[in-house]
């Protein structure tokens, strides 16, 4: 099995399973369940962008030592292979710069298509917010070592190790890790 296949088999069912337990929030069920439903179909071929050798992997190792370890060595297959990057925001506070990466998996710039969802992995470095943001898609997160998110009419809150979180279309939100790096799986469901 290719290890994006193999975290991706163990990634969509895990997604599922936690929206079930906490089925009273609303359309994270449905939501896991599409994604679950995309993972499922034949993948299509995709032109990935280039690999950046970016400062902030250093941060991977604790990450993944606080990941589920069948989720870890997925990831620590799987993460050779994934294009990351860096995103300029312009409300981005001190750190950002060199403090997160972002790696699309599933998308016409990843490493393979699936029914037009938009996948990858996010890592934020100890003490780092990625700053409030919106965007048109539907998301979801596998929360995979930790970290606090926020809602525009929330407050922070940490969904731990192997919890979800799930944003619908264009609310604001953020993301922040503690004390260990923060590392997520995140999946933009197609309109």
């Amino acid at each position: 099995m290719q290890p994006l296949d193999r975290f991706l088999a163990l990634a969509g069912p895990k997604l599922e399973e936690a929206a079930l337990e906490g089925a009273a929030t609303g359309p994270a069920l449905p939501a896991a369940r599409r994604v679950r439903a995309l993972l499922d179909l034949p993948p299509q071929p995709a032109s990935p962008a280039r690999r950046h050798d970016l400062t902030v992997r250093r941060h991977l190792p604790a990450a993944c030592a606080a990941t589920r370890p069948d989720l870890a060595d997925a990831f620590l297959a799987l993460e050779p292979a994934i294009p990351w990057r860096t995103r300029a925001l312009s409300n981005a506070g001190p750190g950002f710069a060199d403090g997160h990466a972002s790696g699309r998996v599933l998308d016409p710039e990843g490493l393979e298509q699936r029914g037009g969802l938009i996948a990858g992995f996010s890592l934020v470095a100890p003490g780092v917010t990625y700053p409030e943001h919106d965007h048109p898609p539907e998301e979801i997160y596998l929360v995979l070592s930790g970290g606090e998110w926020w809602q525009a009419g929330g407050d922070w809150h940490a969904p731990g190790r192997g919890g979800i979180v799930h944003n619908p279309p264009g609310i604001r939100h953020a993301m922040r890790a503690g004390a260990v790096p923060l590392l997520a799986a995140w999946f933009l469901l197609p309109g």
